[in-house]
């Protein structure tokens, strides 16, 4: 479920045309995640969304493009996140410090490296930000 909390953090979930989703594997598995999506602060002066679209790329090496904004805010372990639905422009770029490895994922596999996740808040939390941006997906899919 959403939180009614202000978000504090913007982010991403990049889904491709198969349904596979983009994780990331924090480096040195940072506050109990071992895989979740990638999602910072704003940077000053920058939109919700710019901060979306950066952190997806500092923190994936993809490029990515809007698709459409998930409901509410997502309550985690150090605050609330906003997140967006969103598609891979590129794919391959340099992946930050904070990221050790990224990979696409079905969706029982998403869940299953989500639920890796010791932090049981954020644990909780990314497994809801999943339903919801699969739902999102899969309504945007429709004809």
């Amino acid at each position: 479920m959403s939180a009614d909390q202000s978000p504090t953090s913007f982010g991403g979930v990049v889904i491709d045309d198969d349904g596979r989703v983009l994780l990331r594997e924090p480096s040195k598995h940072f506050d109990g995640y071992v895989w979740t999506f990638p999602k910072g602060r704003r940077d000053e002066g920058e939109t919700d969304e710019a901060a979306a679209l950066r952190e997806v790329r500092e923190e994936t090496g993809v490029d990515a493009a809007l698709v459409a904004a998930l409901p509410g805010a997502f309550r985690g372990g150090t605050g609330a996140t906003r997140y967006w639905l969103m598609r891979a422009v590129t794919t391959g770029g340099p992946l930050d410090w904070e990221t050790a490895s990224v990979r696409w994922a079905t969706e029982p596999d998403a869940r299953a490296l989500l639920a890796q996740t010791t932090n049981a808040l954020g644990r909780a939390r990314d497994l809801q930000v999943l339903d919801a941006a699969l739902k999102v997906w899969r309504a945007s899919m429709s004809p």
